[in-house]
């Protein structure tokens, strides 16, 4: 069909995007991307960005921009979509501010319907980001460029093996850290988009895409958005459990779409809902005898390969066993603060041992913090396998007697020791500090070399030697080589 190009709509990592019209006046958006390479490697290409697209073709949902046709303009391919006028999610929240808590629960029900579509049609989109969600006239919202995807049936996509592709403020841990992106991690960068709609924010924070790919490979997710009274506890527990640092532990698509099981390749343990809630919405109406079967059968269930010992405890009338759970006792108790019923979630700890308050030991956001001269660091080490790393210029300075020294300062908390660590450019280890019980200790760095320049990136590293304590510690440094 022949296009009329009216004008460019932007330039993405793949490509240039163009708003055509065709003959009958109907909009479309056109993504060029453009080939490089010797004659036979860019009839390879051309061959492996049809083949994608004919799986791409198979993608039938409400709410997945469809993908209309593609075609060939001299060396390029173009991939040819329906233009919505809307704009992007970014687009909304950069002019309008943070959706409310509501529209941004709407907006979640419509796309993890469509992530499960792609997923059970084997298709990873592996860049889910505000940009990649469309609106139309209407408001109706939309998932859009798969041009990054990969299909389990396609042997080689548009991009080459071994690459870390995707946008690092919502990357999910394991494709930062470049392990494969399987559906878990599409699930994680949707529930960055949709923490983006909430508060404006993703979940590595504010700063260069250096330093968040760096949060997001370790995994320090900031959710501190989601904990205020605003937010319903719905939407809460939906981006906390999509969020997880733990592929293995965040939901299904389908789960979250609450659909039918099986999405192809899915890595992710699928979250079942509370007993009480279940029979209430499946089983309304019904006799309470029924409601008390369901309940007792759900519990099993839960509980099913549970080897921790824990002893059969009775359920209000003493009639219904139950297995209590490390941070959910029997009798319909709630779940404690920050865990999943057996264990601490989003990055908190239990350090008081208290069950009732759940894991109250909460993580800080400092980590990949610039460290600089004359201003010292605050931050805690919670869960206690926690590593912060900080990054510092150092400048090596001329001096006459060659004498220029490094300086980093721990003081760590009372009742626990904290080692910090100094690591050169190459990520070498050149100087290491403990510190114990509130005292001071300083990891010192000497001028290598004086007749070259030895400054650089250096890093200060905070980790944890023994004890736990969600009290800060200080990091402080002087100097210069």
């Amino acid at each position: 069909m022949g296009w009329t190009v009216v004008r460019r709509l932007g330039r993405g990592a793949t490509g240039v995007v163009e708003l055509a019209v065709g003959p009958d006046g109907r909009p479309v958006a056109r993504k060029r991307l453009a080939l490089h390479g010797s004659a036979p490697e860019l009839d390879d290409a051309r061959h492996r960005i049809r083949r994608e697209a004919d799986v791409l073709r198979r993608l039938d949902h409400p709410a997945i921009v469809p993908l209309l046709d593609v075609e060939t303009d001299g060396d390029d391919v173009v991939l040819v979509m329906p233009y919505y006028e809307g704009g992007t999610l970014a687009d909304r929240v950069a002019s309008d501010g943070p959706l409310p808590a509501d529209a941004v629960l709407a907006l979640s029900e419509r796309l993890v319907g469509a992530l499960a579509a792609a997923h059970r049609a084997g298709i990873v989109h592996r860049d889910v980001k505000p940009q990649n969600v469309l609106f139309d006239a209407g408001g109706d919202a939309f998932l859009a460029d798969f041009g990054v995807a990969r299909a389990s049936d396609v042997t080689t996509g548009l991009t080459g093996d071994g690459v870390v592709v995707g946008t690092p403020a919502y990357m999910a841990p394991e494709q930062a850290r470049g392990e494969p992106a399987g559906p878990a991690s599409d699930v994680f960068a949707l529930g960055a988009t949709l923490l983006f709609a909430l508060t404006g924010r993703g979940p590595w924070g504010d700063g260069p895409a250096a330093a968040a790919f760096a949060r997001a490979s370790r995994g320090r997710a900031d959710l501190g958005g989601v904990r205020g009274g605003d937010v319903p506890a719905s939407l809460r527990r939906r981006l906390r459990a999509m969020l997880d640092r733990e592929p293995r532990r965040r939901p299904s698509a389908a789960a979250l779409a609450g659909g039918p099981h099986g999405t192809g390749g899915a890595t992710a343990r699928r979250r079942r809902p509370r007993p009480a809630r279940r029979s209430t919405a499946v089983r309304a109406g019904v006799g309470i005898a029924v409601v008390v079967i369901a309940l007792v059968a759900a519990l099993v269930v839960v509980d099913r390969g549970d080897d921790r010992g824990k002893q059969l405890a009775a359920a209000p009338g003493g009639t219904t066993p139950c297995h209590p759970l490390p941070y959910q006792p029997c009798g319909g108790a709630p779940v404690a603060p920050y865990t999943d019923g057996r264990a601490c979630i989003d990055d908190h700890a239990d350090y008081d041992g208290i069950a009732t308050n759940g894991c109250e030991a909460a993580p800080d956001t400092a980590d990949g913090t610039a460290f600089v001269n004359g201003r010292s660091l605050h931050a805690n080490l919670v869960p206690g396998t926690d590593v912060d790393r900080y990054p510092m210029r150092v400048d090596d300075r001329f001096q006459l007697l060659c004498d220029g020294e490094l300086r980093v300062t721990l003081t760590a908390p009372a009742n626990v020791a904290q080692r910090v660590r100094i690591l050169d450019p190459e990520g070498d280890e050149v100087a290491k500090a403990v510190s114990g019980d509130g005292v001071p200790a300083t990891a010192k760095v000497g001028d290598p070399n004086c007749l070259f320049d030895d400054g650089g990136t250096y890093v200060a590293e905070v980790s944890v030697v023994s004890g736990n304590s969600a009290t800060d510690y200080e990091l402080t440094r002087a100097g210069s080589l």
